[in-house]
């Protein structure tokens, strides 16, 4: 186990949550240690409490590793399905074989010995306490995310309303094959300024935008990258961010007034390492496409992260580079994904490499 990964992931936890499991666990140890505390006044009252300190040291040193590894060992040194069926089958039927054998055997060689049903309620009772942690982490684990989470809402909601303070770009018109015009517009963050969350408006339902795919925009650190088709809802986006320490938000939305000019072709440079498109795309957007065989395309979605590549920059940006483009040789298209409706088949551009540069 990963100790430093383990308490970066407790840290990073809101406060709300560490207090909450912290409680969870200081009631699972006071539990654990209520029950041995009523446990040993019981056998101590019958001249049998050195036995059952005896036999919980054994139960912890000894029946514990003996019946972890004969349901853990055998089920990875056996590969394929067979290892699994060994795995429940150790689990359901001969780890709890061994461990209440194992307590009757050691309770009858103690002395004064245990009768077979104090060593069988011993076994019961160790592995009790042995569960009772995950059975308390699975009950609390949905209160505790709800009670989070409404927090954390909450908080956000109660963030003062204030200008955006992004510099807004101006909205820039594309035409694309099969797809028809396409909007992008850029917001561009002053020092200072970090995006905490972008929740999207969608009918009359908000929904942060962290825990869905995110088609209209990407981010590039603390900027903003909009694309979204004619056929496609207006974005209607809700920004959070601290400046000077303190938590604000906005409302943004696109306005898309008649611009007389014609829409620009959407001309994507070819590399061959990489691709420049004309302005940053939102990667759930985008897959690449590569030669597989001598007349045959592969297209490989963008959405899927390259090493180095996190889903907080979310962007395709000019200058994209494939980590491994030696094996995958030049790209030779780059198709574009537009949704229209539920009901709407989506709308699908693709840009095929020039043949000058083939």
């Amino acid at each position: 186990m990963d100790i430093d990964f383990l308490l970066k992931s407790i840290a990073n936890r809101p406060l709300f949550e560490q207090w909450a499991w912290g409680a969870v666990g200081v009631a699972v140890l006071a539990a654990a240690g209520l029950i041995l505390f009523l446990e040993r006044r019981h056998f101590a009252a019958r001249d049998k409490g050195g036995s059952w300190r005896a036999l919980r040291l054994l139960a912890l040193f000894i029946l514990l590793p003996v019946t972890a590894g004969i349901v853990v060992i055998p089920s990875m040194a056996i590969s394929g399905p067979e290892a699994l069926a060994y795995f429940y089958l150790a689990l359901l039927v001969l780890g709890p074989l061994v461990w209440f054998a194992g307590h009757v055997l050691c309770g009858r060689l103690l002395r004064p010995a245990f009768s077979k049903g104090e060593s069988l309620f011993m076994a019961a009772s160790g592995l009790f306490i042995l569960l009772l942690p995950f059975g308390a982490a699975t009950l609390a684990q949905g209160p505790i995310f709800h009670a989070s989470r409404g927090l954390t809402q909450s908080a956000f909601e109660a963030a003062p309303t204030t200008a955006l303070p992004h510099a807004v770009g101006p909205i820039q018109r594309f035409n694309l094959p099969t797809v028809g015009l396409i909007h992008t517009q850029s917001l561009i963050a002053p020092a200072g300024v970090e995006l905490e969350r972008i929740d999207r408006k969608v009918a009359e339902n908000w929904s942060d935008t962290a825990t869905s795919t995110r088609d209209v925009f990407c981010r590039d650190g603390q900027n903003l990258h909009l694309m979204w088709s004619a056929r496609e809802p207006t974005p209607v986006l809700r920004l959070y961010w601290r400046q000077n320490g303190q938590r604000l938000q906005a409302d943004f939305s696109p306005t898309t007034a008649t611009d007389p000019a014609e829409p620009r072709e959407f001309k994507v440079s070819f590399r061959p390492d990489g691709i420049d498109p004309p302005v940053p795309i939102p990667r759930s957007r985008a897959s690449i496409a590569y030669f597989v065989g001598p007349d045959r395309l592969f297209f490989n979605s963008l959405n899927s992260l390259q090493p180095g590549e996190t889903f907080v920059n979310d962007c395709i940006m000019p200058g994209y580079q494939r980590v491994a483009w030696e094996k995958e040789g030049p790209p030779q298209a780059i198709a574009l994904m537009f949704f229209q409706s539920a009901n709407a088949p989506y709308l699908r551009a693709e840009i095929k490499r020039p043949a000058d540069q083939e």
